[in-house]
């Protein structure tokens, strides 16, 4: 019995013991693996089985460029704490290892007045080398390896650096399908697949995009032929004439009409005003114009306007009577079409080649309004993309200013110079006196 006894008061000292063993400890926590240059938190946490009344002990994290430590200090008999944590943030500079450490932590608690040590703990982070991604390069190839009209043959012969084709087709054709492939599968094409078509001239773009956004056009011209086609010739250049509606932008100010060519009506647009007559003109490659027709000797001449602000304007030549002294005939492009104008070039000075008279944006055009039917000068402001009619009165009125100035200066210049010499011969006189005496 005694036997038992002894053994039943062991077991339970041992198991006593056990459960404080296990219950009062340091632990550690955190991430185990860190790339260089990002920070890491190592948290070392006491437990204790009945509440903390002291801490003593060093936490300490050191390697891959770092070294931090923190002592673990607790001091309160007061309160029921059971677990105390403290914290180390890092920031490593190499690759390597960092080791995180406790020594010397022994803790009191509310059941015992003796210290009691614990064991020390180890905590290992791996530093790895930042992971350098290169950056995605994108291809910047928008070229065509192939373009083709199924049926047809386009000219020239397809070349990926030539940008321009046309393509001939009977009179009976309303439709053709355009098939192309790039010559980097990253590229994007538009503008191919079944398109309609009219007789006539027919122009499509096709667009190739590559990956990096870069786009190159490829233009295909399909001309439909004309059953009884009406050719004339302009400036020596042969031209057919446009009977169909949509393939030219209806001029501002002009109405549609017809006109006798030959022995057939064809579209026109008339001014009332001005009671011009445009007729659309195709050239050979398909480039189609406006140009100004004359019924009573059935020819064509040039047509050039500009349409700036709502104010249509039939440019024409200026007659020498009516342009300002000291300015010249210049070029300038206005819409993508070469315009001549007059600017103000100063005698003596030296201009660049192309006529344009660098850093002036003024240019007096001779024109016809096509809304009113009147003609004269205008200014127009290639800058802001104005228009309005030359004042000469302001011109005259700035002259007036200028040469009243300029009298105004000559007068004072006579002034000083009177001035001058009369005080020089006061002197040279008093010089002379001085000498006699």
């Amino acid at each position: 019995m005694k036997k038992i006894n002894y053994f039943l008061l062991s077991l339970i000292m041992f198991i006593s013991f056990s459960t404080n063993a296990l219950a009062s400890g340091v632990s550690m926590s955190g991430n185990t693996s860190v790339t260089k240059g990002n920070s890491v938190t190592v948290t070392a946490s006491v437990s204790s089985d009945s509440p903390l009344v002291s801490i003593e002990g060093t936490f300490i994290c050191k390697g891959a460029g770092t070294n931090e430590g923190v002592d673990m200090v607790f001091d309160d008999s007061s309160n029921s704490v059971k677990n105390k944590s403290y914290s180390i943030t890092v920031r490593p500079t190499s690759s390597g290892t960092i080791t995180c450490s406790t020594s010397g932590v022994r803790i009191t608690n509310m059941s015992s007045d003796s210290w009691q040590s614990l064991s020390d703990k180890v905590f290992t982070i791996t530093v790895k080398e930042p992971v350098i991604v290169p950056p995605k390069t994108y291809s910047s190839n928008n070229y065509l390896s192939s373009l083709e009209i199924d049926g047809y043959a386009i000219s020239p012969e397809f070349n990926k650096d030539t940008l321009e084709y046309t393509l001939e087709v009977p009179n009976e054709v309303d439709k053709i399908t355009i098939s192309a492939t790039s010559e980097d599968n990253t590229a994007s094409i538009g503008g191919i697949g079944e398109k309609e078509v009219a007789e006539g001239t027919n122009k499509f773009e096709i667009k190739v995009e590559a990956e990096n956004g870069n786009v190159k056009t490829y233009i295909l011209t399909v001309i439909v032929k004309e059953l009884d086609p009406i050719t004339v010739t302009v400036s020596g250049k042969t031209y057919t004439v446009i009977r169909k509606e949509g393939l030219l932008e209806v001029p501002t100010n002009y109405e549609k009409n017809t006109v006798r060519i030959g022995e057939e009506d064809v579209l026109c647009y008339k001014n009332k005003k001005t009671k011009d007559i445009l007729i659309g003109l195709s050239d050979d490659k398909g480039n189609n114009k406006y140009f100004i027709y004359d019924e009573k000797t059935g020819k064509f001449s040039d047509y050039n306007n500009m349409l700036v602000n709502g104010t249509s304007l039939k440019l024409i030549s200026m007659p020498k009577e009516e342009l300002p002294n000291g300015y010249s005939k210049v070029s300038f492009n206005y819409d993508n079409n070469k315009i001549e104008g007059y600017q103000y070039i100063e005698k003596g000075v030296t201009y660049a080649a192309d006529n344009n008279i660098k850093g002036s944006s003024f240019y007096l055009l001779y024109a016809i309004n096509e809304e009113t039917g009147k003609k004269g000068i205008y200014i127009y402001d290639r800058e802001e993309n104005t228009i309005q009619r030359y004042n000469p009165d302001l011109i005259l009125s700035y002259q007036n200013k200028l040469d009243k100035t300029n009298l105004y200066l000559y007068i004072s210049l006579v002034v000083i110079g009177v001035l001058l010499i009369t005080i020089s011969s006061i002197l040279i006189k008093k010089k002379k006196d001085k000498k006699r005496r």
